[in-house]
């Protein structure tokens, strides 16, 4: 068995790609823990055959060439069906590490925490933190939000729990990724991360955001969030709030706050 299982979904993002995996190189060459890389391209036309050849130094290397665009989610769980490791290191094509032992910190905050999840501090272009890279669990504004079905955000310096965080870099333990059936493949794109979290905090496990660890991403280079986010906020709420007794209120309040979430990430879901 691995210590790690490094994977990545692609679409239609073969340069970015590209830079994402020489991102890694420095580290991946002197790492002293054991891990298997496995791609995936989505049926979305890139070739991805050359990539042993253009990173001779990747070890144990998977390429996969879907027939169908199964979304996010059911990508990487096709991916983590096909490995065996301690833990999955969830990544999107998209996305540079910018900071030396960037996988190497996150393994030891996962160990030292004794988490199941731990996810880094994503930063966007000019150097500004990607907003909603997690979501809060502490404090009445975050438990509040999370009442309805809705996230909360803030900027954090330091460790700290959390209610989930980005899928587009996430470690989690293989065995509890297993043991709550990985990711739901009804959420084609967003929102599960979101899902797969709270249903391992049900379980007991716990979620991390580390922000002293820092990674680039440059965000929604394959689907602009307007085109996908409204129904997996939707099929969210639904799935987790359907059998409440306060359903009804829930279900009006869960709308007020998406659409505030909207305007402020420029996803207005009221403009659909």
């Amino acid at each position: 068995m691995n210590d790690l299982r490094i994977q990545i979904v692609n679409y239609r993002t073969k340069q970015y790609l590209i830079d994402c995996i020489e991102s890694m190189r420095e580290e991946l060459e002197q790492a002293d823990f054991s891990y298997s890389f496995a791609l995936l391209d989505n049926a979305s036309g890139d070739n991805l055959s050359d990539i042993p050849e253009r990173f001779p130094w990747l070890k144990n290397t998977e390429i996969i060439q879907g027939d169908k665009n199964l979304g996010f989610g059911a990508g990487h769980n096709v991916l983590a069906k096909r490995g065996d490791a301690k833990y999955l290191l969830i990544l999107n094509p998209d996305l540079k590490f910018i900071e030396p032992d960037t996988i190497g910190r996150l393994l030891r905050a996962i160990k030292e925490t004794g988490s199941q999840v731990v996810g880094p501090r994503l930063i966007n272009a000019g150097g500004k933190v990607q907003a909603w890279d997690h979501g809060e669990i502490r404090g009445i504004i975050a438990r509040l939000a999370v009442s309805f079905g809705s996230d909360y955000w803030r900027k954090r310096k330091s460790p700290a729990p959390a209610t989930w965080v980005s899928g587009a870099v996430m470690l989690i333990s293989k065995e509890w990724f297993d043991n709550v059936g990985g990711f739901d493949d009804h959420f084609f794109l967003y929102k599960e991360e979101n899902d797969l979290c709270l249903r391992i905090r049900e379980i007991g496990g716990r979620v991390i955001y580390d922000p002293t660890v820092n990674v680039f991403h440059h965000s929604s280079v394959v689907a602009k969030k307007s085109e996908q986010m409204r129904a997996s906020a939707d099929y969210y709420f639904e799935k987790h709030y359907r059998n409440r007794r306060t359903y009804p209120l829930l279900k009006i309040a869960h709308r007020i706050l998406h659409c505030a979430y909207g305007k402020r990430t420029g996803t207005d879901p009221s403009k659909q």
